[in-house]
């Protein structure tokens, strides 16, 4: 970062960027809670990220126009009804041999 060659103005809209990062809630958010305008925020995110004023990754969002996002992981959820009336519900991994002992099992119940 090069803090040392910033303006004012620029300073006073990168303070307000990494308190909208610290923020819990969006950015448009975080403006609307300071009395700014969301755009006017992203903006000035994009217009520093530019200049290399913000870090690596805010550089790219604001050439890409995209957020990197990583879904949380779910298990697997799975549910199986048998002939006989029976339903098998599990969360997780099964085997083969596994799903083949429960469903054997499960089809002998009345």
């Amino acid at each position: 970062m090069r803090d040392a060659t910033i303006t004012e103005r620029q300073q006073h809209w990168l303070d307000h960027i990494r308190a909208a990062d610290a923020f819990d809630g969006s950015i448009a958010d975080y403006a609307r809670s300071e009395g700014l305008k969301p755009k006017e925020l992203y903006s000035w995110k994009g217009i520093l990220a530019r200049r290399g004023l913000l870090g690596a990754e805010a550089a790219a969002e604001s050439k890409t126009g995209f957020v990197r996002v990583i879904a949380p992981s779910r298990p697997l959820a799975m549910s199986l009804v048998l002939p006989n009336g029976v339903r098998l519900e599990w969360h997780g991994e099964l085997g083969p041999e596994q799903l083949e002992a429960l469903v054997l099992t499960a089809s002998r119940l009345q």
